[in-house]
């Protein structure tokens, strides 16, 4: 019988095997054979104007990707980036592949749209793709409801946040540098948690000073609605000449509802008033506006003119008015008024062969957010090189003017010193030098062959002193014992942090079984129980980890320390019934937690 079945079952197996290669055969001969199909359509054929469609290409008979492009139909917008499905399927012994081709389809207008036939190649020979129509309705009633509600959205949007900035004039010239002032307002009753970062300039014709910490404002009233201002004063500057587009955009975490409901089922845990909601990223942009940025005129524009635009005054003064050939005099040249500090250059000295003329140094004091409102010194240090009355050169200073559009030179007071040739340096008399080396000799003569009269007892050798009385003695010595006892400190202090966590340890464990006992709580009572056993025996036993002992090794552990057979018994039954009442307990057998503790504090006592 059982060489009957398996004769079967091979012969079963054998007949699977010839069909497949048949049918696999059979599939790639008609495959090869078949022709390519191409199909064309819209899904759905009919829209209207706030909905979009599916442009579909259907190519039975071929896998392989094809290549062409779909020709472009006016009011038509067809992406570029289809979805693709392979298909194959066997009908009735015969093998079918298609392979499908997806394009989201969107129209600008309503009326009737048609694309015509187009080629496409499949495996170098060209096939023919056939026409498709769509017919695109006027908007129902329900799209245009739709589309009312998301445009009052997003007005509503608008107005929970938005950036406004001001700006003085609708122009400025190439380079000029004026006070702006960026607000960001937040609607009272909008959860907004904090502002993630601040306005971010968009236009790089506008160069901007650092952003410092904002002003804040409440109870500001726009469009009928309470807003929370933040503000930043900043400096904006142009920079390329022509019509350019300025605009600003933040990004502020709103808290808003779960999008799912809470297990509770209560709306309380999904209102993000009450912090059970969730954080979003929500992006503020203010109203893009464009600003006329003019070139400075060449006409009339003088040589000492370096890029200062404003309006300013000068002042010049030096440190001293008489010095001696070869000391430097300082020149200080101040500009003060409104205008851009921060491009400002330093202003040319017309220089001479009078003076040496070194760099300057620069020094703003002001409003430093901004750098268009202060005062701008520079110091010449300038050193003369010959000696009489001499004029200081004075400071070219040239700006433009770009409220009266011309530009303005300003002249200053020049500075006259007067340079001394100083005093000349005079050889000393050589009487001098001869009268001193008489002193000397007279003196060497009047010491000579002077000895003491009793010069005390004679010694064979030198007495040696006591390295006892050597103060760097005593030092070395205080080195070694002063590392001696810091050791000694630290390791005992170390001991006695290890003792001093121990018995924190412990005075837990206790406090914690003293709750379980008041809670009768008998789960918890009993594993704190078990815990401070195991912690008391591993201690005093010196165990590395004395939580994870057994109840036989904190037997046998008992047993090599020669505890009492009285103490070991009351042990092992105890650790028996912690087993038991965990792993094995009776639901209805609840134990007596008030003796079971006054047992427990006896036994811990016992351990030692």
């Amino acid at each position: 019988m059982k060489l009957f079945v398996k004769k079967q079952a091979s012969s079963f197996s054998t007949k699977i095997i010839l069909l497949t290669l048949f049918l696999g055969v059979q599939s790639f001969t008609l495959g090869q054979s078949s022709q390519i199909k191409i199909e064309s359509s819209f899904e759905p054929a009919a829209i209207t104007l706030s909905n979009s469609t599916i442009y579909k290409v259907v190519i039975e008979g071929s896998q392989n990707p094809p290549k062409g492009s779909i020709p472009k139909v006016p009011g038509l917008n067809i992406s570029n980036n289809p979805q693709t499905f392979r298909k194959v399927s066997l009908v009735n012994g015969v093998t079918s592949i298609k392979l499908e081709l997806s394009f989201s389809a969107r129209a600008s207008r309503q009326g009737s749209f048609k694309i015509p036939s187009w080629q496409l190649t499949i495996d170098g020979k060209s096939h023919s793709v056939p026409a498709a129509n769509l017919e695109v309705l006027a908007p129902s009633q329900q799209d245009l409801l739709r589309k009312q509600q998301k445009q009052k959205a997003d007005e509503d949007l608008k107005q929970a946040a938005f950036i406004e900035f001001s700006m003085p004039r609708e122009y400025l010239f190439q380079g000029e540098t004026m006070v702006s002032e960026i607000s960001l307002f937040l609607w009272d009753r909008m959860p907004f948690t904090r502002i993630e970062n601040a306005p971010i300039k968009v236009g790089d014709s506008f160069s901007l000073t650092a952003l410092g910490q904002p002003k804040e404002k409440r109870n500001i009233i726009k469009f009928n609605k309470s807003y929370s201002s933040y503000s930043w004063t900043v400096g904006i500057t142009a920079a390329i000449s022509g019509k350019h587009v300025l605009s600003y955009h933040s990004n502020v975490r709103i808290r808003t509802n779960n999008q799912k409901n809470s297990t509770f089922n209560s709306p309380f845990f999904n209102d993000p008033f009450f912090g059970f909601g969730r954080e979003e990223s929500i992006k503020v942009s203010s109203q893009v506006r464009e600003i006329e940025i003019r070139p400075l005129p060449t006409s009339g524009r003088p040589p000492s003119f370096s890029g200062a635009i404003g309006t300013f005054n000068t002042s010049s003064s030096i440190d001293s008015e008489k010095v001696s050939l070869g000391d430097p005099i300082r020149l200080t040249f101040s500009i003060s008024g409104n205008g851009n500090f921060s491009a400002m250059p330093a202003p040319t000295l017309t220089k001479n062969t009078d003076f040496k003329f070194g760099p300057p140094a620069f020094f703003f004091s002001g409003n430093e957010q901004t750098k268009f409102t202060g005062t701008q010194r520079f110091e010449y240090i300038i050193t003369p090189l010959k000696p009489g009355l001499l004029k200081l050169p004075s400071p070219n200073f040239a700006f433009f003017d770009p409220i009266k559009e011309e530009y303005i030179t300003l002249s200053n007071l020049e500075h006259t010193i007067r340079v001394d040739p100083g005093d000349k340096w005079n050889e000393p008399v050589q009487r001098f030098e001869e009268q001193a080396e008489g002193v000397q000799s007279e003196a060497a003569q009047s010491t000579l062959f002077q000895t003491e009269s009793e010069p005390g007892p004679w010694r064979k050798d030198f007495l040696r002193a006591s390295i006892s009385h050597s103060f760097l003695f005593w030092v070395v010595q205080t080195i070694p014992f002063s590392a001696l006892c810091l050791f000694i400190f630290l390791g005992f202090k170390k001991r006695t942090h290890g003792i001093e966590s121990l018995k924190q340890k412990e005075s837990r464990m206790l406090k914690e079984l003293k709750k379980c006992h008041g809670f009768n709580d008998a789960k918890g009572f009993f594993r704190t129980y078990r815990a401070l056993i195991q912690f008391k025996i591993g201690y005093y036993s010196d165990h590395p980890n004395p939580f994870s002992l057994s109840s036989e090794e904190l037997i046998q552990i008992l047993r090599e320390s020669n505890e009492s057979p009285e103490l070991i018994g009351m042990i092992n039954s105890l650790l028996q019934k912690f087993d038991d009442f965990e792993f094995a307990r009776n639901e209805e057998s609840t134990p007596n937690l008030k003796e079971e503790y006054k047992k427990a504090l006896s036994i811990l006592k016992r351990i030692k």
